[in-house]
């Protein structure tokens, strides 16, 4: 959330992907948890997109945030890993699909105007 402390006019937030390795470790430098809420998102951020999204506590916890405190986002984008360049057991089935999206649909947000496209 630094990033977002250090970065008053960020219009636009891309991201890839967060490690599993992020969430399993220790180190509090990596371990994320909500802080208040940054102006950049109260009042400037207008798109997010969210690529190898994955539906893991930790990611829907950062989606939920973003998605309810963002009072200008016009756009919040998220999509699955690409199935075919993951080893079988974190591949993304159908069924996991359905659920990341019924969940991220159900999520609060801090903007009437958001539209959420998952794909």
């Amino acid at each position: 959330m630094s990033m977002l402390q250090q970065s008053p006019k960020l219009r636009s937030l891309k991201l890839n992907e967060i490690h599993h390795d992020c969430f399993v470790s220790r180190d509090p430098m990596v371990h994320w948890e909500e802080p208040s809420s940054p102006e950049t998102l109260k009042f400037v951020l207008e798109t997010f997109e969210w690529r190898n999204y994955r539906g893991w506590k930790k990611e829907r916890d950062l989606a939920r945030f973003i998605l309810k405190h963002s009072r200008r986002l016009k756009i919040a984008t998220f999509s699955p890993p690409d199935t075919t360049q993951l080893r079988t057991e974190f591949r993304t089935t159908f069924g996991m699909k359905y659920r990341m999206l019924t969940e991220l649909a159900r999520l609060p947000r801090g903007s009437t105007e958001c539209e959420l496209v998952f794909g």
